[in-house]
């Protein structure tokens, strides 16, 4: 009879034990941070306790400043990541060599034009996004690396065929806005047919450019 009351306490003593131990691991687990895995990304998620009703207001300010805060994951890019479809940027400012304007303005171009990547000048310029378009951060923004390219109404082709034809004239010339030397071509009708003949070599070659600087209208 004493052996069996002897087993009871230890067995309650035991079964106190564990329920003992049991609260205790499960509220450790409650107050530590649980790891979630979504795909591939593995988050720290800290459980948030609830607050009284006294730090309401400050719970909301750190929600908004948290929703206020880029999500790469979320639906809306950058606004600086758009591309110029989306933008409505200035055209890039003509400075006409004067590089003291430049380096007080800090950007601009000091002359347009050029056939190769290496003869383009580049430099930025001020964009803004369309009011249609939803995306995130500062909607005006400096867009760089603008190539100092324009184009007016000077087409190659038809530059060319005035020069083929006209050229003893100085059409050619007078299309390009080089009216100075378009007139002695003029007078002298085309060098007696030499400098009509080296100009069309020239813009074969393209190295008779349109005076203002732009390059050659490739839309028809």
């Amino acid at each position: 009879m004493q052996q069996k009351g002897i087993f009871l306490s230890v067995v309650i003593l035991f079964l106190t034990i564990n329920s003992v131990t049991h609260a205790i691991q499960a509220r450790s687990d409650k107050e530590q941070p649980q790891t979630v895995v979504s795909g591939t990304a593995v988050q720290s998620v800290v459980p948030v306790q609830a607050q009284s009703p006294v730090g309401s207001s400050s719970s909301s300010q750190g929600a908004s400043a948290s929703s206020s805060t880029f999500n790469p994951l979320g639906p809306n890019v950058m606004c600086s990541f758009l591309p110029r479809d989306f933008l409505e940027c200035k055209e890039p400012i003509d400075h006409r060599n004067n590089e003291t304007a430049k380096k007080e303005k800090g950007y601009g171009c000091l002359h347009f034009g050029g056939s190769f990547y290496e003869d383009v000048e580049h430099t930025k310029v001020q964009c803004t996004v369309y009011t249609d378009i939803d995306c995130y951060g500062a909607r005006t923004f400096f867009r760089d690396g603008v190539p100092c390219v324009r184009y007016t109404d000077h087409y190659f082709v038809t530059t060319l065929i005035y020069s083929m034809l006209l050229g003893f004239l100085g059409m050619d010339r007078f299309c390009l806005g080089q009216t100075g030397t378009a007139v002695g071509k003029l007078l002298t009708m085309g060098g007696v047919g030499v400098w009509w003949i080296i100009d069309v070599i020239l813009l074969i070659t393209n190295n008779l450019l349109p005076e203002d600087g732009s390059n050659w209208n490739p839309y028809v």
